[in-house]
């Protein structure tokens, strides 16, 4: 094949980069435009065209599915990764969970960490072993640690575990005995201790579907996307960043490339230097970014009766206890919704899903109560539970909009497509005519443009 044949289609090289661009966010303008048309020679191969006009061809038909994504990853990016790469990024990784120790009882200390890109999962195998060296005191039970990537071949072999050599680059004399076990043919098998810390799953960074308790992607403390922000537009870089953002709980840290840390892509986060590497930490106060105004709080979702402690057990009267102190009035649903999803953020859910519970037992009209519910059951993957609580809201308010979302990404996860893509366009309807930037009623603050691509993105995966 020769590079000649490509020249002769710009027109169809520029569509392609369009393509491409929104499908993957893999962006080639200008001087990158070169890296497309190579990277075209080896699509083309690796899917069987003899030519690539044929392969544009493909690419440029009207559906675009899972192979096209992952061939565009495997051939337009170099998914290069290795043990402990760029070692600093892990000891931010040990001094935030020592920090989070020290500031909570440490058999109940939590930590969430997302590697986004992780390719074959050896930064996110390396989160684990630092941890498990640095930190031995923190309970693995309550580490999750999340690794994605747009390509599912890549992530099959995070999930087998097993390495050659070069992800070593060097360090193998350095890496602890007990985290790997011999697979023969020169390679290292990651011990069960490590792979049971770590779920893999794959996710587009421009599918608008995180953060949300289906992904497993809200309320990190930090998260990883290193090498990938540079293969994205400006435009689309900052999307994404925007998405991270909310991911991340208040204080939480963004660790990039140095050579993806552009000051004004980082709206909402304060930078700290090191003389090689450069970490963003989300501001504590929230600003909205993308749509350019501040984000308002949340709309109270409906006025309903307080929820009463006298009758509860001991434990449920102190957690009521809790989160009355420095109060001068009995708790609203919303207060009580709050202090339950806090319980639930510090490892004691079972405490959380009690005091709810008891709650809902004097007031069973309490929509904030049922949310609450439903959102500990899907992070705890009850889905059971939460799709009673889900519907339980719905039948109370069918006019509320995150209540038929969150139906709709349950019902998908449960592969009952049917039922999630009638959820989607029931939030779909109730989105029609929203402002962009209006706060959606009991979303934790997410703008309705937010939800609306979200919704899309879900309904897309639904009716496919």
């Amino acid at each position: 094949m020769q590079t000649g044949e490509m020249a002769l289609l710009p027109r169809h090289i520029e569509l392609l980069a369009e393509r491409i661009e929104a499908r993957t966010g893999l962006s080639f303008p200008g001087a990158r435009r070169r890296d497309l048309m190579i990277g075209l020679r080896d699509m083309a191969e690796a899917a069987g065209f003899e030519r690539a006009e044929q392969c544009i061809e493909w690419l440029l038909e009207e559906s675009w599915d899972r192979s096209r994504t992952e061939l565009c990853a495997r051939c337009l990016t170099n998914g290069e990764t290795y043990f402990f790469r760029e070692p600093r990024a892990f000891s931010l990784v040990c001094e935030h969970a020592r920090k989070k120790l020290a500031d909570a009882d440490g058999a109940q200390a939590r930590l969430r960490i997302w590697s986004a890109g992780c390719s074959t999962g050896e930064e996110a195998f390396s989160i684990a072993m630092a941890l498990r060296q640095e930190a031995p005191e923190l309970d693995p039970r309550h580490i999750f640690i999340l690794g994605t990537d747009i390509d599912g071949r890549k992530l099959e072999v995070a999930q087998r575990g097993i390495y050659r050599q070069w992800s070593f680059r060097g360090k193998r004399g350095t890496l602890h005995s007990g985290w790997f076990q011999d697979a023969g043919e020169n390679r290292l098998r990651v011990d069960r201790s490590i792979t049971d810390m770590v779920r893999f799953a794959e996710l587009n960074l421009m599918d608008p579907v995180y953060p949300s308790p289906d992904t497993g992607t809200q309320e990190m403390d930090i998260i990883f996307c290193r090498n990938v922000l540079m293969y994205f537009s400006q435009r689309q870089a900052r999307l994404v960043i925007e998405r991270f953002r909310r991911c991340l709980v208040d204080g939480g840290w963004l660790v990039v490339s140095p050579g993806e840390a552009s000051a004004e892509l980082f709206t909402g986060f304060s930078a700290r230097h090191f003389p090689d590497a450069i970490y963003f930490q989300k501001a504590t106060e929230q600003t909205d970014v993308v749509t350019q105004e501040p984000a308002r709080p949340p709309e109270p979702i409906r006025a309903v009766r307080p929820t009463h402690a006298d009758n509860a057990p001991p434990a449920v009267r102190q957690q009521h206890s809790s989160a009355l102190r420095d109060a001068t009035t009995t708790p609203t649903t919303g207060e009580v919704a709050a202090h339950a999803r806090r319980l639930a953020s510090e490892g004691k859910v079972r405490e959380a899903v009690r005091y709810l519970d008891h709650s809902i037992e004097h007031n069973p009209t309490g929509v904030e109560l049922h949310h609450a519910r439903g959102l500990i059951a899907m992070e705890s993957g009850n889905y059971r539970e939460a799709l009673q609580s889900l519907k339980r809201m719905i039948y109370l308010r069918p006019d509320l909009t995150i209540a038929h979302f969150l139906l709709g990404v349950l019902f998908l996860a449960r592969n009952r497509p049917r039922e999630a893509v009638r959820h989607f366009e029931a939030a779909s309807e109730m989105l029609e005519g929203v402002r962009g930037d209006e706060i959606v009623p009991g979303s934790d603050g997410l703008p309705a443009a937010t939800l609306r691509d979200s919704v899309r993105a879900y309904l897309d995966r639904g009716r496919k």
